[in-house]
């Protein structure tokens, strides 16, 4: 049933983030996403998320930095998890303040320091999005 809501969670965010992405607004759920799921599923289950991912969101077939950060966030998350371990909804907060700007600063460093207050609202509707995916996940 976990594995069940996961998928649903998973697509929302994917509709989220394409659904918000002609505003203007750049809201990365589906890095949100998995920067959660770092913090309920074990590792080989987050691969299988993150591979999901890649397949849904890659739209060439070559592996860019955009690809390597949305992989390499939530493992990186998840082994900071393991290592120093913290009380999730705390965890998750501090992940997605860490991970998004980590995203920006990877993938596009001029348009992560030109436009910082879109930046912080991006990083506070994430935090807030994903303690509610959290919230969603543990209920």
């Amino acid at each position: 049933m976990k594995h069940l809501l996961a998928v649903l969670v998973f697509i929302l965010a994917l509709m989220l983030q394409l659904w918000f992405a002609p505003a203007g607004i750049r809201g990365d759920f589906v890095l949100t996403t998995l920067i959660v799921f770092a913090f309920i599923f074990s590792f080989w289950e987050l691969v299988i998320f993150i591979l999901l991912d890649i397949f849904l969101l890659n739209s060439s077939p070559y592996f860019s930095l955009t690809i390597l950060a949305l992989t390499a966030i939530p493992l990186l998350i998840y082994v900071i998890r393991r290592r120093f371990p913290l009380d999730r909804w705390f965890g998750v907060a501090f992940g997605v303040a860490v991970g998004i700007p980590i995203f920006y600063v990877a993938t596009a460093p001029a348009a992560a320091f030109h436009m910082i207050g879109f930046l912080l609202l991006d990083i506070l509707s994430c935090v807030i999005f994903g303690e509610l995916v959290l919230y969603g996940m543990e209920g």
